[in-house]
């Protein structure tokens, strides 16, 4: 399985290939927040994620770890950026896709709420330093990962409501 290089949260906004998805839910930042920081709920929320092994299982700083199952490829990922109700970030460290030197993924959040219901735009940032082969796999990588991601984060939305109003 091919380590990749470690990269830093700036990575994210310079990366040479990038893909973004947004979606806007009614939900309050601090229950999305919740529910992205502990590791054990991303099973209830992404449904392509089979299993979550985090150290530990509530991120709090850059550095911890975890490793998870998703389409049944095992990813080893670790913290990058940890900022509550802004960004959620953490570095793919290694996978046995051949597609990328380096490799980040995470969550951006605003509050979009203007007196009424509360509202988060909750954005997926994947950013990649592709290899040969990404370049040639660009356009599948970009279809997977918005296909995955989008309802991922309806999904997260929908569970920080009904959270909220318990």
């Amino acid at each position: 399985m091919p380590t990749l290089e470690l990269v830093t949260a700036e990575f994210m906004d310079s990366a040479s290939f990038r893909i973004e998805t947004e979606v806007t839910v009614m939900a309050p930042i601090g229950a999305c927040w919740e529910l992205i920081a502990d590791q054990a709920s991303w099973l209830q929320w992404f449904d392509n994620m089979s299993s979550v092994d985090a150290t530990p299982w509530l991120w709090t700083e850059p550095g911890q770890t975890r490793v998870v199952k998703v389409n049944g490829l095992k990813v080893h990922e670790e913290a990058i950026s940890l900022i509550p109700e802004q960004e959620y970030a953490f570095a793919i460290r290694k996978w046995s896709l051949p597609i990328a030197k380096k490799a980040a993924e995470g969550i951006r959040l605003e509050d979009r709420t203007d007196g009424g219901s509360p509202r988060t735009t909750l954005t997926y940032i994947g950013a990649f330093e592709p290899t040969f082969v990404g370049k040639l796999a660009q356009k599948i990588l970009t279809k997977q990962l918005t296909a995955a991601w989008g309802p991922a984060l309806k999904n997260l939305g929908e569970l920080a409501a009904a959270n909220a109003s318990e």
